[in-house]
C-alpha cells in the first residue's frame, strides 16, 4: 500500500519514469514499422487494453488518494480544534478562563433572556387578542339571539295577517251572496 502510494507521489509530480519519444522510436520492438512485431501487436489487440486497464486503475487510485488526503485533512483540523480546547481547560490561570468563558456565557444567557422576553411578549398579545375574540363572540352570539327572536315574531305577525286576509276574502265572497238576499226581500 505505501509502495502505491509512493508511486501515486511520483506520478504527480511527473517523476514517472516514463522513455522519451526519440526513446521509444529508437526502440525496434515497439516501432511501428519494424520487423518485429508481435502477433498481438500486429493485430492490434492486447496492449490497447492493457493499458487502459492500467489507466483506470491509475484513476482508481488517484481518486482514492484525493480521497485520503481529504479524510488526513479533515483529522488534523479536528486535531488542531481539540489542542485548542485541551489548552483552554489545561490552562493553570482559572482568571484566564473566566475571562475567556464568561462573555459567552454571558453572551448566551442575554440571547436566551431576549428569546424568553418575546416569547412572553407575543404570549401576551395572544391572550389579549384572545380576550377581544371571546368579547365579540359573545356580542355577536347576543346579536344572532335577538335576530332569531326578531323573526320569529316577524313570522308570528306574517301568519296572523294571513289568517286576517283569508277571513277577509271569505267575508268579501260573502257579501255579494248577501246582498243579493237583501235585494230578494
Amino acid at each position: 500500500m505505501f509502495r502505491q502510494l509512493l508511486r501515486l507521489f511520483r506520478k504527480e509530480r511527473g517523476d514517472q519514469g516514463e522513455t522519451t519519444p526519440g526513446q521509444r522510436e529508437a526502440d525496434p520492438l515497439s516501432s511501428e514499422t519494424g520487423r518485429r512485431k508481435s502477433f498481438c501487436g500486429r493485430l492490434g489487440f492486447g496492449r490497447k487494453a492493457s493499458s487502459q486497464n492500467v489507466i483506470s486503475k491509475q484513476e482508481e487510485c488517484l481518486k482514492e488518494l484525493e480521497e485520503l488526503k481529504f479524510e488526513i485533512q479533515k483529522c488534523q483540523f479536528e486535531r488542531d480544534e481539540l489542542y485548542q480546547i485541551l489548552d483552554l481547560y489545561i490552562y493553570d490561570e482559572w482568571d484566564h478562563r473566566l475571562h475567556v468563558e464568561l462573555p459567552v456565557l454571558q453572551s448566551e444567557h442575554e440571547m436566551r433572556m431576549m428569546a424568553m422576553q418575546m416569547m412572553t411578549n407575543s404570549i401576551s398579545d395572544a391572550m389579549e387578542r384572545y380576550k377581544e375574540l371571546i368579547q365579540v363572540n359573545s356580542s355577536s352570539r347576543i346579536r344572532l339571539s335577538q335576530l332569531l327572536r326578531e323573526q320569529a315574531q316577524l313570522e308570528n305577525n306574517i301568519q296572523i295577517l294571513l289568517n286576517e286576509k283569508r277571513e277577509l276574502l271569505v267575508e268579501q265572497t260573502e257579501l255579494p251572496a248577501s246582498s243579493v238576499e237583501t235585494k230578494r226581500f
